[in-house]
């Protein structure tokens, strides 16, 4: 009986040992500052372009998309102009497909802003058009408000929600956008946009969106 008594004295004391549970890595962030994507107008100039990876904050024109083969990276394009029953002419931060409507191309009367990036088949540079990009990623884009960029850190941007929209219209300075890309829907961030800037090489047309440059911050999770 003592022995007994001995041995349980003993198990009693013996240490709990528990199982240490692997905590949650933390989403590190890559940061890009100062990244710049133009108007239409600016859309099959080599050292413009109107769309961007936001993978890599890295600028492209259409032809350049094409011929480098980075249309399946392109996430975001921009817009100077009326979409749908817009009364005046705003910035519009698209996605290159949106699976949620008909997709028209005519490059009068079809849907903006992808018309907008179509050419007629007399232009040089109408092998470029969007129409032809056989990767057209559909970019999920939300506007967020009372966000601070500067702060965001890869967790609290992996719990922002996003909803299935793929136009920011009325893009002004100070907005801040929520992303998810296509490919990679574990892949979210931010756009700040921190400046709009004339094309200094346009004297004449300071003020026209169609040919303006818009500066913006990134944050994407890795």
């Amino acid at each position: 009986m003592k022995k007994v008594v001995f041995i349980l004295a003993c198990i009693l004391m013996l240490p709990i040992v528990t199982e240490a549970r692997p905590k949650a890595k933390a989403r590190a962030v890559n940061t890009y500052k100062n990244c710049y994507i133009y108007g239409q107008s600016g859309r099959n100039t080599a050292k413009k372009g109107s769309a961007m990876c936001l993978s890599t904050g890295t600028t492209y024109s259409m032809a350049n998309a094409f011929d480098k083969a980075g249309i399946k990276n392109i996430d975001i394009m921009l817009y100077f102009g009326k979409v749908k029953k817009d009364k005046k002419k705003v910035f519009h931060l698209f996605a290159p497909n949106d699976p949620s409507i008909n997709i028209a191309w005519e490059k009068d009367g079809g849907t903006t802003p992808f018309c907008k990036f179509e050419g007629p088949s007399r232009e040089p540079d109408a092998y470029y058009a969007l129409k032809n990009w056989k990767t057209r990623n559909a970019t999920k884009l939300e506007k967020v408000a009372k966000v601070n960029f500067d702060n965001a850190s890869g967790a609290f941007i992996e719990a922002l929600p996003i909803h299935d929209s793929y136009i920011v219209s009325d893009v002004k300075i100070g907005d801040v956008i929520l992303f998810q890309l296509a490919d990679k829907p574990d892949r979210k961030g931010l756009i700040k946009v921190v400046s709009i800037e004339n094309d200094e090489e346009k004297p004449e047309q300071v003020g026209n969106g169609q040919y303006q440059r818009m500066i913006v911050h990134i944050k994407i999770v890795r």
